[in-house]
């Protein structure tokens, strides 16, 4: 498997971005939905293969639903919708960021010293 095939991006608001890339994950940030929109879109039509987009769940959510679908029904890149910040308490949208990163990667990422999450 390639390198390029093997790469998780993600896709995200300016302001969630820093942490993704603390993380050391690839980051595209989009200021808005318009622009995720055209930043998916071209993922999706790159020749270069990415192994998996994860995106902002209300970006992905503006997408259309022909975009939706299009996502969604291809297996490279596997496109995943990440939790926007308004969902939950902030433990637990840690904790379902700390999965979803873990099941993307293959190990688990820590938040705070310790880590305990």
């Amino acid at each position: 498997m390639s390198a390029a095939r093997e790469r998780l991006i993600v896709l995200t608001t300016p302001s969630d971005a820093v942490g993704y890339r603390l993380a050391g994950v690839a980051v595209l940030d989009a200021a808005d939905a318009g622009a995720a929109t055209g930043i998916l879109t071209h993922l999706l039509d790159s020749s270069e293969e990415h192994g998996i987009v994860a995106i902002h769940r209300p970006y992905l959510e503006a997408a259309g639903p022909a975009l939706r679908a299009r996502a969604g029904a291809g297996t490279t890149p596997l496109v995943v919708e990440l939790p926007s910040a308004a969902e939950g308490d902030a433990g637990d949208r840690r904790a379902r960021l700390r999965a979803l990163l873990a099941r993307a990667v293959g190990y688990e990422i820590t938040f705070e010293p310790g880590g305990s999450g």
